[in-house]
């Protein structure tokens, strides 16, 4: 018989995902888009992917709400508004909930898909699971506390991140991690700079960067970099490489 420290210690161990198995419900909106000048999205616990579409004029939502128990599935709850020129997206978790899993076991949590205006700049506020940003030409803000990010093909891109990888390539702007916590950061192919205010922990990589490359503050992790057309400023250790490929 398992103990139920050892139930907690498996808890844990595993990703929301994998605990929230038990029920699940689709979640949809659509909101009218035409004219507004920013996505807001407020996702809490579960997986995102936000699509820029150049041939849509509203944002388009389907999530699925996944939790241990019916009662717990019911209480997830999918928000689409409009307020004046901006569009809301906010999921809705009880906060105790908000991490993915207690110490009663129980989970919640709410996977999204989001298409949008590809042009319409996007805000992002998420608090655990993978995220993907795609095919979004406007300007990208996201702060994240757990999960991996991947971003692509986007114009300018604003980052706070606590922990996880963050993976960018094709960025029609300039880059700025603000703060990173833990996990590598891959940076490729950005028409403009790449700002890195302070890394905690985790290698840095860099190429092909059509302005300047800086790193203010680095803990821990080697700095590469390749192909950077403007000046380079990172901190002055032994491990950090120039032309590594």
């Amino acid at each position: 018989m398992r103990s139920p420290l050892a139930s907690l210690v498996l808890a844990a161990a595993l990703p929301a995902s994998a605990l929230a198995q038990d029920y699940d419900a689709p979640r949809t909106a659509t909101v009218n888009a035409a004219g507004a000048t920013l996505l807001n999205v407020d996702a809490r616990a579960g997986s995102l992917r936000v699509t820029g579409r150049p041939d849509i004029t509203e944002v388009r939502i389907k999530g699925t709400a996944r939790a241990s128990s019916r009662s717990i599935l019911d209480d997830i709850k999918l928000e689409a508004t409009r307020n004046g020129n901006e569009v809301t997206v906010r999921v809705l978790i009880p906060e105790f909930r908000d991490s993915g899993w207690s110490g009663d076991h129980d989970q919640a949590l709410l996977d999204l898909v989001i298409e949008t205006p590809a042009t319409l700049p996007l805000d992002v506020v998420d608090t655990s699971g993978d995220m993907t940003i795609e095919s979004v030409s406007g300007k990208v803000r996201i702060e994240d506390n757990s999960g991996n990010i991947r971003v692509r093909d986007t114009g300018d891109l604003w980052i706070s991140d606590n922990s996880g990888g963050i993976d960018i390539r094709g960025v029609k702007g300039s880059v700025d991690i603000d703060e990173d916590s833990s996990g590598e950061i891959e940076i490729y192919d950005v028409t403009g700079s790449v700002h890195v205010g302070r890394d905690s922990s985790g290698s840095i990589d860099v190429s092909r960067v059509g302005g300047d490359f800086v790193v203010e503050r680095d803990g821990s992790g080697s700095i590469d970099y390749d192909s950077v057309k403007g000046k380079v400023d990172v901190p002055s250790k032994d491990r950090y490489r120039r032309g590594r490929r």
